[in-house]
This record gives C-alpha cells, structure tokens and sequence, in this order.
C-alpha cells in the first residue's frame, strides 16, 4: 500500500514538473486557438475601408485588438464586435473555434456567402447580430443547438429558405428579428415555447400560411411584426390575449375577418396597430373611440365598412390613417369625428382618403393638432367650400384634397401654412381667381391645381416658390399672360403645366431659365408671337407641347440643342418657314407633331425622327416636300417648277387690264372654293388617323422602350399577365418602384395600330376613379405601348365562375353580395362618367369582364378603350360611326351592332346588363347551354321570380338565405332592363348607376343596422 501511494506521488510531482515547463514556455494568456481563428477571420474580409483590423497583427496582445472583447480572468475571446464598418467578405468557419465566444456583432457591413454551420459550436453565444449585410443561404437548422441564445438578428439580408421547425428549443430567446429577407414556409408554431421573447420580428419575407394560434401563449410578448408577407386566414382570437403587446404589426398580407369590437379593452397597452392592406372587413372596432394610450393605427386598404365613430378620446395618437376602404359618413352626426380630434394635440398623419365619406368639411378641421403633418382626404364626396381656419394648421407639409365635389375659392389662408411642400386639390370644382397668398409658401414643392374652374391671372408670387419643382395648372379657365416671373424658378425640374386654358400674349423668352425641367405643356391655349430661340436652354427637357395655340414665325434651329428629348408637339399653330434640319440629330425623340394649321414650307428632312412615318406627322402644311417616299410629299422640283409657272402667271396678268383680270380671278377662285367644299362635303374627312396621334396631355411620368423593357425584365413570359386581340400585357416594376402594367401592342396585328390611336385618344380625354389610369405612352416607329397603372387583384373575369361552377382561380375567395354590388357600382359609375359627364361623350364598345379590373382594394376599373369612340355629334361622326362595322366581344355586343346600327351609349347599356346578370348568375353569355333562341337574358326570365335561386352563382346561395331575395331580384331585373333587344328600351348608365347604388347602400345599412 505504502509503495502504491509513492508511485503515485510521484506520478502527481511529474505532471506538476511538466504543467510548470509549459507554462514558463507559453504564457497562459497566449490562447493559439482564440489567436488562429480570428487570423482566419482577418484573411477572410476582402475589404476593410476604415481599416477597422489595422491592429490585428502579431505585435499586440489579440485582446487588444479592435472589436474584440476577452474574459479578463481566461483571456478567452468573448465578444466580437464589428459593426458598421463596411467590411466585405465571408464569415469564416473557424469563427466556431472561439468556443467562448458569447457577443457576435457584425451588422451594417457587406458580408456576403452564407452563415457558417459550424456556428452551433458555440454553445455559449447568447447574442447573434448579422442584420443589414449580402448573407445568403439559409438559417442553420443546428443553430437550435445554441441553447442559450437570447438574441438573434439576421434582418436585411438575403436569406432563403424556411424558419428551423424547431427554433422553439431556443427557450431563453428574448429578441428575434429576420425580417427583410426571402424567408418562405410558415411560421414554425415552435416559437411558443419561447416563454421569455419579448420581440418577434418577421416582417417582409415570402411567409405564408396562418399565424398559428399558439403565438397567444408568449404573455411577455411587446412587439409582434409580421407586415408584408403572404399570411392568410383570419387573426387567431388569441392573439388578442397577449395583454402585454404594444406593436401589433400584420400590415401587407391577406388577412381576413373582422377585428374584435373590444380589441383596445383586451389589449389595453397596444400602441401600434398597423393591418392595412389585407382583406379585413367589419366596422371599425367600437373600442377604438377610447383607445387611451394607442400612437399609431393603420386601417387602410382593407374592405372595412360602416361610419367612422362620432366621437374619439386618443390623448396619444400620432398616425391615424383609414383610407381606401368602404367607410361612411355618420347619418346623424355627419363629420363630427374630426371635431372630436382636436383634442388628440400630438397627431401627425391623418389620411380618410379613397372611402364614401360626404358632407362638407367643418370648419373644426382648423382645430387639429399643430403637429399635424399630413392630411389626405381625397377621393371622396365632400363639397362645399375648403374651410378657411384650414390656415391654423401651420405644422402642416402636404394637403391633399383632390377628387372631391369641393366648390368655392381657394381660401387665402393657406398661405399660412408656412412648412408646406405639397398642395393637392385637383378634380374638383374650385373656382375664383389663384390667392396671391400662395407666393407665401416658401417650401412648396408641388403645387397641382388641374381640373377645376379656376379664373383669373397666374398670381407672380408663385415665383416667391423658391423650391417648386412641380406646377401643374393645366385644365382651368386661366386668363391673360403668362407670367415672366415664373421662368424665374430654377427649381422647377419635374413639370410645368399651363395647358387647357385661355392664356394670351407671348411666351416669355425667359423659359431658357428652366435648365432643370423636364416637361413642358402650354398647349391648348391662345399664345402668340414667335417661339422663342432661348427654349433649347431646357437643357433636361424630355416632353414638350406648344400645340393649339397661335404661334408664329419659324421653328427655332435652337430646339436641337434639347438632346434628350422625346416628344415634340408644335401642331395646331401657324407657324411657317422651313423644318431645321439639325432636328434629326434628336436621337431619344419618339414624336414630332408639327401638323395641322401650320404653314411650313420648304424640304422635309429624312434622318432620325423624318424617318419614321409613325412618329413624326406633318398633315396639312401644303408647302412641303421631300422627305421619306412614303411620307406622300411632292417631290421638291415639282413645287420649284410650279413655282416658276406662277411667277410667269403673274408677269401676264400684270399686262392684262386690272378689272378683267381680277373679276377672272374672283370666279375661279370662286369655283375652286365651291368644288372644295362640295367634295369634303360629299366624301367626308378621310385623313389618315395615325397621322394626328397626339398622346397624353397631363401625363405624369415619361418612360423609354428601354425603361419598360428594363422594367419587365425584357418583356419576359413570367410577367406576361394578359393576352388581347391586338397585343400583350406584362407587368413590370420602374426604377423608381412604381408599378405597372405595360400594354404592348402587336403591330403586325390588323387594326393594332388604330386600336393604339384610340385608347391614346380616349384616356387622355377621360379622368375618373374608376376608370384605369394612364401613367404614360411609349411611341416609336416599331414599338408602341401604354403604361397603364397596375391592378394586383387581375380582372373581374377571374374572379367569376366557370361555365363548369369552379372559379377560373381557385386561390381566390369567392365574391360576396356586398362586394358584386359594389363592383357593379363601380363600374356603372364609370360608364355614367363616359356617357354623361365627359365634355364630348365616350363609348366604351367593348364592357366585359376581362375589361374590368380590380385594384388592390378591390375597387372596379373599367379598361381597354381599344375600341372606345367619341360621340361629337356632327355629320363626319355620324358617318365614321355607321360604318365601323361589328365592334365588340360576342355575348356582349349589342344586337343592333350586328346589323350596322351606329355606336351609341345604349350600346354599352347592353354590354352592362349582360355583365350585371353574369355577376350574378355565374354564366357567361357564352355558355354552350345557350343555344336554339335560348340566351341569357331568357334563361333569366323563364326562371322569375320563383326559381330566382337556381340560377343563382352558387357562391351566392348563403347570401341568398341571409338577405332578402327581393335584393336579388332587383339586380337581375335591372340587368334585364338594360340588356332589351330595343336600344330605346333600355335606360341611360345615369338611372343605372343610381338604381344599383341605391341597392348597395340598402344593403349596407342593413348591416350596419
């Protein structure tokens, strides 16, 4: 025993000798494995601007080095903490090798490659911050293996794939953000377990599915961010059991159901509540009246219906933004809810825009917060005058109040508002002459008043607008001339728009001082004098259009000096002189337009826009010659020698009496004029159509072949959306985010070309909500398009059932009552507009559903005016109108098409009664039951009124048990009153729209009620 305790002694001092050796050699505090790993980590980063690792090198202490964090006790590495330093490069896997490594911070840099897997070696990190870097890959499924991890953020990055299933035996975690990825899947129900997380941040992703119910049982829980996924189904109920949450943030998805009425009581902390844009519908929860410590709430973009409450006690609220849904005005208390936030002294955004809400705006609105900011109120009926104490609002930047029935002047109180930058208040019927007060508004930078009756002179104040970029005046009842003082506004760089109006007197020749803008439009109004020389100082200029007025003298050679350019439109003037050849140097231009009315002479060029005959037009100048053979000018030796025989014409005449000769004169030229009229007479105008295209006279936005080719990713089959008769629709995305729906025409298609001539004609003519709208035009020689604004929710067709009973898309839901009536409202309102509220009536010629389309609130937009023609009423239109030959889509066109009956508005009548029985019936007119005599029309009314519910779509059949079938029958009658044989049987779109507006408000006070 003895022996064994000294062998074993001696084993114990030889370990000690050996242990003792070691450490005189090496140092505890040298650790090589700490030292090595983040060796390997500096040799991975492939840039380092700050030279944030200067200090990592061999002659310090790596415990000194920047960024690094060591256990003064172990002289371990702890932390590593580089953030925001712009560092490029990968993680390296050996960053495993700090096996005490508990920090790791690498946000607002440009990491790139994926997130080592051996990082679930590192049983002790607790916080894992990656956000903002090019990481890509996916979440390592074995990071469930860092136990005690409380912190993980991989936002604003690129990764793919799914959340790991079982993220939940993460149980310690307290904040978790992987929000602005490509994450896809569902949300792993696991995340319950999480008992301690107070932040789940999983916002803009590709996540779909429900939120799973279990998310109710995390009761410390303060910010729940799921915004801008694809998350369907409705809200779990115990969600709102969470009494702790303060941000609630599901905005952005396809959520359904209603809110609970008592949702505040329940979660009485909330001070966020953001779930626009899903498809929520119901009332404005009751509990919101009294939502004591809410900040923010956004409702928008949902089906929400109903009156605004009455009465608000928000003490706190900042943001309150309602817009684009279905909301009313309170029948007994009108617009009383804007009297009651006066007392809600810190909000900051209020938005009512795109809902139903009428009555006249109370002069209380000058009691909202000073820290009012935004207030957007358009598109909705409000009338009357804009309350003059809207001046008290001295915090306010933008002010939008367009596409109302606003009447009244402009009060001249807003020049009071000091702070703004935008001033909104077209489409409505303001009148009176432009306050001089607006030349107060020293941060102004859009100022858009068109489409309303303003009267009087442009006030030179506005020049006192040192930062306008923007002004669009276009579409008044402006009168005298144009200011020289406005040219003074170097910051005008996006628009200047004076046109449709009764301007006189000259253009100043102080436009050169606009280097900035990029379009000008003076057109249609009653200028004269020359064009000045110094408008190619416009040096940014992409659009400009002087035509309608009465411009003389010669094209300035200057305006080659616009090399940008892209549409040119001088027509309708009287200009004269030759064409500067230096013009065909314009290498971006896309149209010319110097025809009608004017007096130009001499040789047309042939390079550039000379020759290309679909965009340059040169109608009615008789003195010209030359250009392109197919440009059908004379040749110019031709008008040289007629040239010659005149002058020798009038050598003779000058020897021959005076009286006889001119008596001679007067009768030929009598006769001449006689045999003129009488052959326009008889024959008509038979001017080419294509040869007066003239685009869009508002137009907003300017877009290139190759921005849109850009934008569609080269018109690429993925986002083709539709197939029509004379092209293709593609949606895109512009560079500056906005996006569209590009309709390509097919050129070799007969009657494309034509069809492109008319919907230019038609859209920019017509103005309405719920008609599509137009964002810009794409013309050359070879490639015609319209950009067209993008409609999310597709056309009407897809959401109406088959011929078989299936929906064309089986991932939609199926349409309600509520929501056909306001559709078919919707469009009945459009077509009302067309026929009898335009200044030159418009018939569509071609209503179906395809042509309907949805926007992301579901509200209708009637498209395609392919076909679409102006009603001027004289004989010309007549004769055009007789002889168009069958127009329309079979099922829908009117039966006296079919028989060269002229176009008229009862016409499209027809086509909205066929589309209001197949919205509510499920068939189309096409349906091969349809046959021997039988249609639509007939199948309807051999089955009235007792039948009425087997001909119903049966997606409507529990509608039918609710509500009154006397709703139903209603809609079919007046679907059949519209859709009679006779055109003067059926009513006008007037009585029309009426008729079924009054049944959808019938049935929404009903559910009100």
């Amino acid at each position: 025993m003895e022996s064994f305790i000294v062998i074993i002694s001696l084993v114990m001092f030889l370990s000690c000798c050996v242990c003792l050796s070691q450490a005189l050699h090496h140092p505890r505090f040298d650790n090589s494995t700490d030292m090595e790993a983040l060796l390997s980590f500096k040799s991975s980063v492939s840039n380092d601007p700050h030279e944030a690792l200067h200090t990592w090198n061999s002659n310090t202490s790596f415990c000194d080095w920047n960024g690094v964090i060591c256990n003064v006790d172990k002289y371990r590495v702890t932390g590593l903490v580089l953030g925001n330093f712009s560092l490029s490069g990968t993680i390296t896997p050996a960053i495993a090798n700090l096996s005490f490594l508990r920090v790791l911070e690498l946000e607002n840099n440009s990491f790139s490659g994926a997130i080592p897997r051996e990082i679930d070696r590192l049983y002790r990190l607790e916080t894992l911050i990656l956000a903002s870097n090019d990481i890509t890959g996916t979440i390592p499924p074995s990071i469930s293996h860092c136990s005690r991890l409380r912190i993980i953020d991989l936002s604003k990055n690129q990764l793919e794939g799914t959340i790991p299933s079982d993220i939940g035996l993460l149980s310690n975690l307290v904040d978790v953000s992987f929000s602005k990825n490509n994450l896809t899947g569902t949300i792993p129900p696991s995340f319950a377990n999480c008992s301690f997380l107070n932040n789940l941040i999983l916002m803009s992703n590709k996540l779909h599915g429900v939120i799973p119910s279990e998310l109710g049982r995390l009761n410390l829980l303060l910010q729940l961010h799921l915004a801008d996924n694809d998350i369907s189904g409705e809200i779990p109920n115990s969600v709102y059991n969470i009494s702790s949450l303060l941000i609630l943030s599901l905005a952005k998805n396809r959520l359904s159901g209603r809110l609970p009425s008592d949702i505040f009581v329940r979660l009485p902390k909330l001070q966020t509540l953001f779930v626009g844009g899903n498809l929520l519908e119901g009332s404005i929860p009751a509990s919101l009246s009294n939502a004591t410590a809410l900040e923010r709430i956004d409702l928008s973009v949902n089906n929400f219906t109903g009156q605004i409450p009455s009465q608000f006690n928000l003490p706190n609220i900042q943001i309150l933004n309602l817009e684009y849904n279905y909301f009313v005005s309170d029948a007994k208390h009108g617009l009383n809810f804007i009297t009651s936030l006066a007392n809600s002294t810190l909000l900051r955004v209020f938005s009512v825009a795109t809902n139903q809400l009428t009555g006249q705006l109370p002069s209380s609105l000058g009691n909202l917060s000073n820290q009012l900011a935004l207030l957007v109120m358009t598109e909705n009926y409000f009338e009357g005058s804009i309350p003059e104490e809207i001046g008290n609002l001295g915090g306010l930047i933008s002010l939008a109040l367009e596409s109302n029935s606003l009447s009244g002047s402009i009060p001249s109180t807003i020049g009071n508002l000091q702070n703004l930058q935008s001033l909104s208040l077209h489409w409505n019927h303001l009148s009176g002459s432009l306050p001089e007060s607006l030349g107060k508004l020293k941060q102004l930078y859009e100022l858009t008043l068109y489409s309303n009756n303003l009267t009087g002179q442009i006030p030179s104040t506005l020049s006192n607008c040192k930062y306008l970029a923007s002004l669009d005046l276009s579409s008044n009842k402006f009168n005298g001339d144009i200011p020289r003082e406005i040219f003074s506004l170097s910051s005008l760089g996006k628009l200047l728009n004076l046109s449709w109006n009764s301007l006189t007197g000259s253009l100043p020749p102080e436009i050169g001082n606009l280097k900035m803008v990029q379009v000008v439009d003076i057109s249609k109004n009653h200028l004269s004098g020359k064009i000045p020389a110094t408008i190619g100082g416009c040096s940014n200029l992409l659009y400009l259009d002087l035509s309608g007025n009465s411009f003389q003298g010669s094209i300035p050679d200057a305006i080659a000096k616009l090399k940008g350019v892209e549409y040119i439109d001088l027509s309708s003037n009287s200009l004269s002189g030759p064409i500067p050849s230096s013009l065909d140097s314009l290498q971006f231009l896309q149209l010319l337009n110097i025809s009608a009315n004017n007096h130009l002479q001499g040789e047309v060029p042939k390079k550039g826009v000379f020759a290309n005959l679909t965009s340059f037009y040169v109608t009615k100048n008789s003195e010209l010659c030359g250009g392109v053979p197919n440009l059908g000018l004379p040749k110019c030796g031709n008008i040289a020698s007629v040239d010659r025989s005149k002058k020798r014409s009038k050598t003779k005449l000058i020897v021959i009496l005076v009286a006889v000769s001119a008596f001679t004169l007067c009768i030929l030229t009598g006769l001449i004029l006689l045999m003129w009229c009488y052959l326009r007479r008889k024959h008509g105008d038979n001017r080419n159509p294509k040869e007066e295209v003239m685009l869009f006279d508002n137009a907003r936005r300017f877009y290139t072949f190759y921005d849109l080719r850009a934008a569609t990713d080269g018109f690429s089959p993925s986002n083709l959306i539709g197939e029509g008769s004379f092209g293709s629709v593609y949606k895109g995305l512009m560079t500056d985010g906005t996006p569209v729906a590009v309709k390509v025409f097919n050129l070799q298609q007969h009657g494309a070309f034509k069809s492109f001539l008319y919907e230019c004609e038609a859209l920019r003519n017509v103005r309405h909500r719920n008609l599509v709208k137009i964002l810009s035009a794409c013309s050359s020689s070879e490639f015609k398009a319209l950009v067209l604004q993008f409609m999310p929710n597709g056309s009407l067709e897809n959401w109406l059932s088959s011929a078989d009973g299936s929906r064309f898309d089986s991932g939609r839901v199926p349409l309600t009552l509520i929501q056909r009536l306001q559709l078919a409202a919707d469009v009945a309102l459009a077509m009302e507009y067309l026929h009898h509220e335009c200044e030159t009536p418009f018939v569509h010629c071609d209503l179906k559903p395809s042509n309907i389309l949805l926007d992301e609130d579901m509200t209708a937009h009637v498209a395609d005016f392919g076909l679409a023609r102006m009603l001027h009423g004289d004989s010309t239109d007549r004769h055009r109108s007789s002889t168009l030959g069958l127009k329309g889509s079979i099922g829908y066109i009117a039966p006296e098409y079919g028989y060269g009956g002229g176009v008229t508005t009862k016409g499209d009548v027809y086509s909205y009664g066929i589309l209001l029985l197949e919205m509510f019936t499920g068939k189309k007119p096409t349906n091969k039951m349809f046959k021997e005599g039988l249609n639509l029309q007939k199948w309807v009314v051999s089955t009235l009124p007792d039948r009425l519910v087997e001909i119903l779509d049966s997606d409507l059949v529990k509608d039918y048990e609710i509500w009154s079938g006397e709703t139903f029958l209603g809609v079919l009658k007046l679907g059949l009153s519209c859709a009679a044989e006779v055109p003067e049987e059926r009513p006008s779109m007037r009585d029309v729209s009426a008729i079924i507006r009054k049944t959808k408000d019938l049935l929404h006070n009903n559910v009100i009620s």
